[in-house]
């Protein structure tokens, strides 16, 4: 019995020193698994100075130039300006051509007016990236456009009309760098606006002397406080 036992543990550390010496050799044949590319985190910059353009505020008549400045991580303040243009048209005539059944034609001309605004931005994600992502801004602007009326049979002289705007809103956008010195803003807002106008139009008032109408200019006035939605696109370029 001590026999047997002794060949079978000589025979275990027989074949556990062999099993030492055995070398395990695996042959990678490739795999057709492709890894996911990983996601290319956004540009960020530290650019201080931009200067700004809204080409869609053409459709509302502003020719709007902007420049914002960085204050901190956390803020910068906005400004815009450039004139306005009332009563931009479709094609060289009758778009503003009023014509009331009977007696003169009166046709609303277009003006020159201005406009400027200013705005306060926080940047609030991630301890402040500004002019980076997501931003919360107030802003005010005032914005006047100027308009004629014109009386094409010549009785009466031109006029001249108006149009004021005081808007403040809260403006919630994003400003994406797609190059280090290439941005796009994106917002829109909610807030109010008082507006006021001054028109005229046309009257006239039979005259039983002369038996012929007289004619006149009604100034028509408004004054009032609307909601206000505000919504675009400017593109940035640092300096």
């Amino acid at each position: 019995m001590i026999k047997e036992i002794s060949i079978l543990l000589l025979s275990t550390l027989t074949f556990g020193a062999m099993a030492q010496d055995q070398k395990v050799v695996i042959i990678d044949k490739g795999s057709s698994y492709n890894a996911p590319k990983k996601r290319k985190d956004p540009l960020v910059t530290n650019n201080l100075n931009i200067i700004k353009i809204s080409p869609l505020q053409l459709l509302v008549g502003e020719i709007n130039l902007g420049y914002e400045r960085v204050l901190n991580e956390m803020s910068s303040v906005d400004f815009e300006i450039g004139p306005t243009l009332s009563n931009i048209r479709l094609s060289v005539q009758g778009n503003h051509f009023f014509d009331p059944g009977f007696g003169p034609s009166v046709e609303r001309t277009s003006g020159v007016g201005f406009f400027f605004g200013t705005g306060y931005r926080m940047y609030p994600l991630r301890g402040g990236l500004a002019p980076n992502w997501f931003y919360v801004s107030p802003v005010f602007k005032f914005r006047q456009m100027n308009y004629g009326f014109r009386d094409y049979s010549n009785l009466l002289p031109n006029v001249k009309g108006s149009e004021k705007d005081f808007n403040f809103s809260f403006n919630f956008g994003s400003q994406f760098w797609l190059e280090e010195k290439f941005s796009l803003d994106v917002f829109a807002g909610i807030g109010l606006a008082y507006e006021s106008y001054k028109d005229y139009f046309m009257t006239s008032v039979y005259n039983g002397t002369t038996g012929l109408y007289d004619y006149q200019w009604q100034q028509d006035s408004y004054s009032g406080v609307r909601f206000l939605f505000t919504g675009g696109v400017k593109i940035g370029i640092a300096q």
